[in-house]
């Protein structure tokens, strides 16, 4: 079994990540915030702004200094458009510039982290987001440029991704749970993960009206130094490689694999590709084989289908809401908390009947696609908390692919499968961020819930492959 000194060490790597997860995830608040300030329909209007507004809720001030108005033609509405569109279109080349560096950097550091190191791989992309802040705090300090926002994402992208230290965390939850507890354990940590969030999303919200923006970048900076520091001295890697060792002693895992397992593979090509033979029919029934497929791209469209957060953020600041940060907050923390009970208690109901896991994959399909009609065309308040109620059950297939695959795959295959699905994850939301911010920026004029429909469509599609798997 793995260490305790180990599972406290991962725990608070992940209660850390989550926290400076969410800090992050206002920076498109505050370039909107940045461009609805400086739009040139609003630079002759008077309104009133605090000296400090730099580091002030600059939504919330504009928000009561402006009607939220349906009328396209009045002031505010043209100042949002505008100040939308423009955050969108940066967003869309943050991603894409993101987007390509990670894709290399994952399969490579996904690959080789066996000969790397766990450590390693692990520090990377806490090195890339220092920096990435450190470049977001000159941003704002010396009004740099809009480029330097694309700057910081490629160089986040050159150092991998955070989803390669999800991946070494959920790899160790998997060897180390016997199989008929996985899913539950997997929903479970997921579940307490997103409650953290949940927190903090509420604290976020309203700490950004009362100081501002700059504060929090500062606070995730020093989340990130902290997170660093925990894992040079606790993770250690002769203790991975030691809980491999107990758990399979006749394969060898991501965690796990030796420098000589690499060594004797029969080319260095033949390794780099072995990630994409691991999934060959001959190496399994066709029946398992057909299921691995048909999951795997399930598990795609729904990963480029979520990564439409910015989009839903443009959305819940555009009319008819025009939610201030601590609404966005109030929202996002009601939305994590609603998330992690509603789906670990029908987690919990659905296994206790018997129901599989494609099955619940597939109702959470059916709850996604109701709450996203409801939200398309909801026009107050309560409308938005309600489909909460629906959506909390439909965040199933994120957890529970690894819970499939590692059913259905040997255990000396789960390495470079599941370095497989995390290059698949990087491609698939680098696309589909990309994709949405995009479309947004030009539908938004015309109607603002064409993106939702777009959603609807391939959550159809999913459902439906989902519904194919035995």
């Amino acid at each position: 079994m793995t260490s305790s000194l180990n599972i406290y060490a991962i725990a608070a790597i992940t209660f850390l990540q989550s926290l400076c997860g969410s800090i992050l995830a206002v920076v498109g608040q505050y370039i909107y915030a940045f461009y609805l300030k400086n739009d040139p329909f609003v630079s002759n209007m008077t309104l009133i702004m605090p000296n400090n507004s730099s580091q002030s809720s600059i939504l919330h001030t504009m928000n009561n200094n402006m009607t939220c108005g349906n009328d396209s033609n009045t002031t505010t509405s043209q100042a949002q458009i505008w100040a939308q569109q423009r955050s969108a279109d940066l967003f869309f080349w943050i991603d894409l510039s993101n987007g390509i560096p990670v894709i290399i950097m994952t399969y490579i550091l996904g690959l080789y982290t066996p000969k790397l190191g766990v450590r390693f791989v692990a520090l990377l992309p806490m090195l890339g987001t220092v920096i990435q802040l450190a470049i977001w705090l000159a941003i704002i300090y010396l009004h740099l440029a809009d480029y330097w926002w694309i700057i910081s994402s490629i160089i986040l992208g050159l150092t991998g991704s955070i989803g390669l230290l999800n991946l070494v965390l959920m790899l160790i939850v998997i060897e180390g749970t016997i199989e008929s507890k996985r899913s539950s354990r997997i929903v479970l940590i997921v579940s307490i993960t997103t409650s953290v969030e949940a927190g903090a999303s509420f604290v976020i919200g309203y700490y950004i009206a009362w100081r501002g923006f700059i504060d929090l970048f500062w606070a995730a900076l020093i989340l990130q130094l902290i997170s660093i520091i925990i894992t040079i001295i606790y993770i250690k890697p002769s203790h991975v490689k030691l809980q491999t060792r107990e758990i399979s002693e006749s394969t060898a895992s991501l965690l796990t694999e030796s420098q000589d397992d690499i060594e004797t593979s029969p080319s260095g090509w033949a390794h780099l590709f072995e990630v994409f033979t691991v999934f060959a029919f001959k190496h399994r029934s066709r029946k398992k084989s057909i299921s691995i497929y048909l999951t795997m791209v399930s598990y795609a469209f729904n990963v480029f289908i979520g990564s439409s957060a910015a989009a839903f953020l443009w959305y819940l600041l555009n009319v008819p809401f025009c939610w201030s940060s601590s609404e966005i907050g109030n929202y996002t923390a009601v939305s994590a908390i609603t998330s992690a009970v509603f789906s670990l208690l029908g987690m919990r109901i659905l296994t206790r009947i018997g129901v599989s896991d494609p099955f619940i994959c597939a109702i959470g399909y059916i709850c996604l696609s109701t709450s996203t009609i409801w939200i398309a065309f909801a026009q107050h308040n309560w409308q938005m908390y309600a489909a909460l109620a629906i959506s909390s059950f439909s965040t199933y297939q994120d957890s529970l692919t690894w819970s499939m695959l590692s059913k259905w795959l040997e255990p000396h295959e789960r390495s470079s499968a599941f370095t497989f699905f995390t290059e698949l994850n990087a491609v698939m939301y680098a696309l589909g961020s990309s994709f949405f911010n995009w479309f947004y920026a030009r539908t938004v004029v015309y109607y603002r819930g064409i993106y939702f429909l777009t959603k609807l469509y391939l959550y159809f599609v999913t459902y439906c492959q989902e519904r194919m798997i035995r």
